[in-house]
């Protein structure tokens, strides 16, 4: 009974945050993107392209797109993840069309910031939802199993570069720009939902005082400590070189500590895209295929 429970609260928080992505992406396309001319890559883009030359509707062009990839997709996606990202796609595709919305502005500027940064918050809303609209992510993965050589990243690559480059010839070079600049805030956001904002950092210390900076850090601090085996190549002395990742806001003390211990210590600091485990964000096991980017 209990298991029931979580797994029905856990697919309730999934389509919630689906939800709240899908109204996210159709905020930014209806009120920035589609209605000042700023296509940024992936199927919506082309049919932003489409709508403009022969008058089709973006959402019905972007899930005609979708569906031969859905069905071509199928076995590889899984029932649940098949079926929450069928309806995300759909669920996109009538926002597109029929959320009655008036354009924010027509600054293009402001049309490609506030929409690239509003729609890569609602694709990584979808993604948490263990979900996603399908678009060029899946076309690049099936063009990868079909010819191994050519990898997903290039894919990707090539058809946004396509799609803005054609807003160029269909819009104006302006809009191609400001696309750039929409793809790359989308992408961007889509890292930050997924992963955080460099929430950790992860220190390597050299010190003749390791023992006593790793007790410091681990009594202060609380956090562990790792100490690693290495090897002076010019004096071939032995050391200690600790491990240690913390929180950003931590990051000062833990400087402060080896400085009064050893300010001839040799630190590296290195931003952490995800930290999992005992004191950061708990392990999460995916359901289904990750995928990375927009519709």
């Amino acid at each position: 009974m209990n298991a029931m429970k979580k797994r029905l609260g856990k697919e309730i928080r999934q389509y919630a945050l689906m939800m709240i992505g899908l109204l996210a992406c159709g905020l930014a396309y209806r009120l920035f993107l589609i209605p000042n001319e700023v296509a940024p890559g992936g199927f919506t883009g082309v049919g932003q392209l489409l709508n403009s030359l022969l008058g089709w509707s973006v959402g019905w062009v972007t899930l005609a797109l979708n569906i031969p990839l859905f069905l071509l997709s199928a076995r590889s996606l899984g029932l649940d993840f098949g079926v929450r990202s069928l309806v995300a796609t759909i669920g996109l595709s009538l926002l597109l069309d029929y959320l009655p919305l008036p354009a924010a502005t027509d600054d293009r500027m402001l049309a490609a910031v506030f929409g690239g940064v509003l729609g890569g918050v609602g694709f990584g809303l979808i993604l948490r939802g263990n979900a996603t609209t399908g678009g060029t992510d899946m076309l690049a993965k099936l063009v990868h199993d079909r010819f191994p050589m050519v990898k997903v990243s290039v894919v990707l690559f090539a058809v946004d570069a396509l799609v803005i480059l054609a807003s160029a010839l269909v819009f104006d070079a302006t809009a191609a720009m400001f696309a750039l600049i929409a793809s790359f805030l989308m992408s961007k956001m889509v890292d930050v939902v997924l992963e955080g904002m460099n929430a950790a950092k992860a220190y390597f210390i050299i010190s003749e005082k390791s023992e006593v900076i790793a007790r410091r850090i681990m009594d202060e601090l609380e956090r562990g400590v790792t100490a690693l085996d290495g090897r002076g190549m010019y004096s071939g002395a032995d050391k200690h070189v600790l491990l240690c990742v913390i929180s950003r806001m931590e990051s000062v003390r833990l400087r402060n500590i080896v400085a009064e211990e050893d300010d001839r210590a040799f630190v590296i600091a290195t931003d952490v895209r995800e930290a999992l485990g005992e004191g950061f964000r708990p392990h999460a096991k995916a359901s289904g295929p990750v995928k990375s980017g927009q519709n």
